[in-house]
């Protein structure tokens, strides 16, 4: 029997179905795509937090207090000396240095939060308890001599509460203040994620000046 070629509506049909076919399939790559880059983009945002979450978690553990603490900034005392029952020990370990000094600094300007500190490691300029912290760190500043590093990028306003990014403050006192939290969150390009790390301070030897 010889065989008869398609007719125009049977072309028009099969066209019309291929198309259907070709749409779909490219429809389930776009959105199998699209998740993908959402997982990506999910999985870089929470290990940027998790390594945000480490550093700071460091700096907790190895702090020996809480010297000052607003909305936008916190002060670790990170003393560079081993605690001994030496006398002659004693007086280097309860003193305040300049290179013992990590700043925790919110810019919601720049949405990033960074870390600060001496620029010179090994000075040792000696700040009582009552040093007013945040002119200090205004001086050192314009003097050039501290150094900057982000520590978290790309934050921004919760969009629920229109609440920046930033430190929670509880106590202001450097002698009993043990904690401290930060909320904040990522803008929706970099994940849209909910932010929240926390230190808490266990050496629990206060300075001397302490009552």
């Amino acid at each position: 029997m010889k065989r008869r070629g398609f007719t125009l509506i049977e072309v028009l049909i099969a066209s019309s179905i291929t198309t259907v076919v070709a749409g779909a399939v490219i429809g389930t790559i776009r959105a199998v795509t699209d998740t993908t880059q959402a997982l990506d983009i999910s999985a870089q945002a929470m290990s940027r937090v998790a390594r945000a979450d480490v550093r700071i978690a460091d700096h907790a553990n190895r702090a020996r207090m809480i010297l000052s603490q607003s909305a936008l900034e916190i002060l670790l005392w990170l003393p560079t000396e081993p605690f001994t029952s030496s006398a002659s020990n004693t007086s280097d370990y309860d003193s305040i240095q300049a290179n013992e000094l990590a700043w925790y600094v919110m810019n919601t300007t720049a949405g990033t939060l960074s870390l600060v500190y001496t620029t010179n490691r090994n000075d040792q300029t000696k700040y009582s308890l009552s040093t007013n912290w945040a002119n200090l760190r205004t001086s050192l500043t314009s003097q050039g001599a501290l150094t900057t590093i982000a520590v978290l990028e790309g934050l921004t306003k919760d969009p629920n509460s229109s609440r920046e990014s930033g430190f929670r403050v509880q106590d202001s006192d450097p002698c009993s203040v043990r904690r401290f939290s930060f909320d904040g969150y990522l803008r929706d390009d970099l994940g849209g994620l909910n932010v929240q790390l926390s230190g808490r301070v266990l050496n629990g030897q206060n300075h001397p000046d302490c009552q």
